[in-house]
C-alpha cells in the first residue's frame, strides 16, 4: 500500500479604564478626589477550535492490521514477472489524523516503503504519499472507494524518473484484498505487479 500541519493562537487582550469619583465633601473643605479603581477585565478573544481528524478515515478502517501479502511484480515492463512476497503493517496515527503503514518485501529482494494517509476535507479527497528504499517516492489522491476498489491516481519518481502512477485496491468477499500497481510510460499504463493481502492472525470468512 502507498499528502499538512498547521499552528493555531489564542489571542487575548485586555481592557482597563478609570472612572472619576465625586468630590468628598468634610468639615467645610474640599478633598482632593480619588479615582475609583476598577477591575481590570479580560475579555478573552474566540479562538479557532482545535481540528479533529477527519471522520472520512473510518473508510480506510479495513487496511489497519497485520498483513502479509503474494503475488508477481516486474521493475521493467518488458521483463518477465518474478514472484513477490511482503508483509504490511498499518494503524492509525499522528494523533489520529494519518492511517500510517510500512511495507516490507522479502522477495525477489528485500524492499521497504512507508505510506502515510489522510483525507483532505479541502480537496474533498484522500491523499497518499510514498516514500521507499530505494529513493522512491509519490503523492497520489482518490476520491474514495467506488463499489470494492479504492484508486488512488498521481505522479511518482522510481529510479529517478517521473511518471504519472496508479494504485487499485479491491475488496474480496473472504476479507482479503488485492492490490494492483501501474505506472503510465509513453502515455500507456503498464502493470508493475499485483498481489493478494491476507490479514495475519485472522481466519477468512467465508
Amino acid at each position: 500500500m502507498t499528502t499538512r500541519s498547521m499552528t493555531f493562537v489564542l489571542a487575548a487582550a485586555c481592557l482597563a479604564a478609570a472612572v472619576p469619583c465625586a468630590l468628598a465633601q468634610g468639615y467645610g473643605e474640599k478633598k482632593p478626589a480619588k479615582p475609583a479603581a476598577k477591575a481590570s477585565a479580560k475579555a478573552e478573544k474566540p479562538g479557532m477550535a482545535m481540528p479533529k481528524p477527519p471522520a472520512e478515515l473510518a473508510q480506510l478502517a479495513i487496511f489497519d492490521g497485520n498483513w502479509t501479502c503474494s503475488g508477481e511484480g516486474k521493475m521493467d515492463p518488458n521483463a518477465p514477472p518474478q514472484k513477490t512476497a511482503s508483509t504490511v503493517k498499518a494503524h492509525r496515527g499522528m494523533g489520529g489524523f494519518w492511517q500510517v503503514g510500512t511495507v516490507t518485501m522479502t522477495a525477489p529482494h528485500a524492499f521497504e516503503g512507508m505510506f502515510h494517509t489522510t483525507y483532505d476535507p479541502g480537496q474533498k479527497q484522500y491523499v497518499m504519499v510514498w516514500v521507499d528504499s530505494m529513493g522512491g517516492y509519490s503523492q497520489a489522491t482518490s476520491s474514495g472507494w467506488e463499489g470494492d476498489k479504492l484508486v488512488y491516481t498521481g505522479e511518482g519518481s522510481m529510479m529517478g524518473e517521473k511518471m504519472p502512477m496508479r494504485d487499485t485496491f479491491t475488496k474480496n468477499a473472504d476479507g482479503s484484498f488485492k492490490h494492483m500497481g501501474e505506472a503510465q510510460m509513453k502515455g500507456q499504463w503498464s502493470s508493475m505487479g499485483e498481489e493478494t493481502c491476507k490479514k495475519a492472525g485472522a481466519a477468512a470468512k467465508k
